[in-house]
Order: structure tokens, then sequence, then C-alpha cells
């Protein structure tokens, strides 16, 4: 059984996530003094994951609704203990850093989990499901934690950044996306990459569109 010491205990950590930044925007030359938070981020991930499920599920596919919200909500615990490690550095550094990542967060979810013996095996396998995603409900939140960051891109060209350092987002994101080929997502995707192209264009910049066909 749980303790209400160790609930608190493990809530502190979704606490911490509420001040790591995510530092991807930085690196990609976003000026803000506030971006986002690693907390910010993975409320946005489940909301849009259980929404993008409930549209599946009304299209009749069979989808664990509390599983994919499970999923979302600890996909990025680890990062209390570890920080944010941005995609950039992970494709700079190659498949050392990223086994290094995989190591790390494996560790500090075995931290992090081990607050609980009740708790401990449900959160280590929440976070290994969304590691290897061998479920629907897995690649939903993997898509859905994509499609957030690219809600985040639009918001900070209204705020006035240059959709020539943002396009990057688009570009990586593109073939993860659309190859999963889930239906909904791909539409998102789509809808999202047209509103960047207008800001683009009211702004005056010239980009190089994406491969529908692709």
């Amino acid at each position: 059984m749980t303790t209400a010491k160790e609930i608190i205990d493990l809530a502190r950590h979704g606490e911490t996530l509420k001040r790591v930044m995510r530092s991807g925007w930085s690196l990609a030359g976003v000026n803000r003094a506030r971006t986002e938070s690693v907390a910010e981020h993975s409320y946005g991930t489940a909301f849009l994951s259980l929404l993008i499920s409930k549209e599946m599920r009304n299209e009749g596919t069979s989808i664990d609704l509390g599983r994919v919200a499970s999923i979302a909500l600890f996909h990025d615990i680890p990062e209390a203990l570890t920080s944010d490690i941005p995609q950039t550095e992970l494709q700079l550094g190659g498949n050392d850093l990223s086994a290094g990542k995989r190591e790390a967060e494996k560790e500090a979810i075995a931290i992090i989990a081990g607050i609980s013996n009740d708790l401990k095996d449900w959160l280590e396998r929440m976070w290994e499901e969304q590691q290897d995603q061998p479920s629907l409900e897995s690649r939903i939140v993997a898509c859905a934690d994509v499609l957030d960051m690219l809600i985040h891109v639009l918001v900070l060209e209204e705020s006035g950044v240059s959709p020539a350092i943002l396009d990057q987002f688009f570009t990586s994101s593109h073939r993860r996306l659309v190859h999963n080929k889930i239906k909904i997502v791909t539409d998102i995707f789509w809808e999202l990459y047209n509103e960047h192209l207008e800001n683009a264009k009211r702004m005056g910049i010239s980009l190089m569109k994406l491969d529908r066909s692709s």
C-alpha cells in the first residue's frame, strides 16, 4: 500500500518538472526569457493524446484511454533527475549519446519509482512502454509528444519568433509522424504545417516546402 508520504515524494518530482525548461528552443535560437517547461509539455502531450484517442475510438478503434493518459503523463518524469536533453544533441551525439540518455533515464525512473514499492512496477512499465512503443496507446503518445511541440512552434511564431528558425522542427518531425500511418495524426500534422507556411508567408519568408507524397 502506498503511503501519503510516498505519494507526496513522488509528486515532488512532478513539481520539479515545472521548473525544468525544455532546452531545444534556445538551441534553435528562440530568444525568449521563458519558453516552456517539461511539465507544461507533458500536460500538452497528455491532453492531445486523449483528444486523438477519443477520435480514433469514435471511429471504432479499441484504445485504453487510461493507459494513454498514464503513459503520456509519466513519459518525461525521469527528466526530474536527468534534466532535458534535446533532440539536436542526440542527433549530433549519435548512437552512443542516445544509448547513454536511455540508460540515464532508465536509472532515473528506477530511483523515482523506487519511492513506492506498490507503484514501482506500474511506473516502470509505463515508461518502458513509451520507450519501446509496442502498443497503439504508446504510439499515439509518441505522436502527440511531437505534435504538442509543433503546436508550441506556432505559438512562438504568433509571438514574433521567425518561422525560418523554427522550420527545422517540422522538417525533423515530418517522416516520423506521416510514416506512423495514424490518419488523424497525419491530418493534424499537415494542418499545423499549413499554418506554419502561412505565418512564414505573412512575414515575407520563403521556405522550402515538404513533400506531401513522401
